[in-house]
């Protein structure tokens, strides 16, 4: 991804500072209609500017008129929002076929039964009723290693397969028949996650007695091929890498260090949902906001779902400005992930 150009970033500069952290954020909500008071809530945060998108879990889509409404009343108010969801097929297909849409097999069924092209065509399909529904990021695909001993990647089947040029093939077709119809993607769960042995929707999950070098191998590759535009960490704690036991989303030298310097990446990094237990219950909210970007995240994705607060956004902005005023932050480091933001957007404009 190409760099934004000197006077693009004067015009960032030139933004509010409140406005610029607000890029930066992906804000879920509770209600699972346009109707709700928490669709209020984010109808007037993206008035106001204060978040850069909307994340949309399975609460959020109770129907399918529900989730499309909510998504049409958000587009409508700021129509370079972000609207991301988990579309990846199989287990993990928030607008399911229950509710009326295509059902996209999981990851190791369209291997086993498609080639790569074949496979392009059918998340073509996926891709057009995605974007028809009103949303522009989705939240897959699953680039990690199988292992059927995964409870988590394996055992669902949400892996291409065991080596990283059949992953980076498949994955590769998804993210462009997704491209192709106004969309981005953001490849998960990095460094990778297919063979751990945990949840972090429940906690820390270890990977260093598990994990080898190999798992970076689709990762490359679909860097390589200039497929990788958002690339998504876990919550994962990985000691060869980062031998402070630091997990992956606050973790600079797995971030900065291995995906952007040693790798060459030069897109958006986003965090996994910090609402989840991995990192709530080790964690403040202030405090893992503020490693997150200290770590090199560009989008701070954040469910407000374990215990709401409609004012989020603006507490999140007072952080960040307080943390630039003692010297955690800088303002160029803003910058550089609004930037990045902006050349993403340029890929759905």
């Amino acid at each position: 991804m190409a760099a934004a150009c000197p006077a693009a970033l004067a015009d960032i500069a030139a933004m509010p500072l409140a406005e610029r952290i607000g890029r930066m954020l992906l804000l879920g909500f509770i209600g699972s209609s346009a109707e709700t008071e928490g669709a209020d809530v984010i109808a007037d945060h993206l008035a106001h500017r204060r978040i850069g998108g909307v994340l949309f879990l399975r609460h959020n889509v109770r129907s399918r008129e529900g989730a499309e409404s909510s998504a049409r009343r958000f587009g409508e108010i700021d129509p370079a929002a972000w609207m991301a969801i988990d579309q990846e097929g199989g287990l993990v297909q928030r607008l399911s076929r229950d509710l009326g849409y295509t059902h996209i097999p999981r990851a190791m069924q369209v291997a086993e039964n498609r080639t790569p092209d074949e496979a392009g065509e059918l998340y073509a399909m996926g891709a057009a009723e995605f974007r028809t529904a009103g949303f522009n990021m989705n939240l897959a695909p699953v680039a990690d290693l199988h292992d059927p001993d995964n409870a988590v990647i394996g055992r669902h089947g949400r892996a291409y397969g065991t080596d990283g040029s059949t992953i980076a093939a498949y994955a590769g077709a998804f993210i462009e028949a997704y491209e192709a119809a106004g969309t981005v993607c953001a490849i998960k769960h990095f460094p990778g996650h297919g063979r751990s042995r945990g949840d972090s929707h429940d906690g820390f999950v270890d990977i260093s007695q598990t994990w080898s070098e190999a798992e970076l191998a689709p990762f490359e590759q679909l860097i390589a091929m200039g497929r990788a535009h958002i690339i998504m960490g876990g919550h994962l704690t990985l000691r060869a890498l980062d031998p402070s036991g630091a997990p992956v989303t606050v973790s600079q030298p797995i971030l900065e260090g291995v995906l952007r310097e040693r790798m060459g990446y030069r897109g958006v990094i986003m965090t996994d949902d910090l609402d989840m237990a991995a990192i709530r219950q080790n964690y403040d909210q202030r405090e893992a906001v503020i490693r997150s970007i200290e770590a090199g995240n560009d989008i701070i994705m954040l469910s407000n779902s374990a215990a709401p607060d409609p004012e989020l956004p603006q507490r999140i902005v007072d952080w960040v400005i307080a943390a630039i005023s003692e010297g955690r932050l800088t303002e160029a480091r803003i910058d550089a992930s609004v930037a990045r933001l902006d050349v993403l957007r340029a890929r759905v404009a």
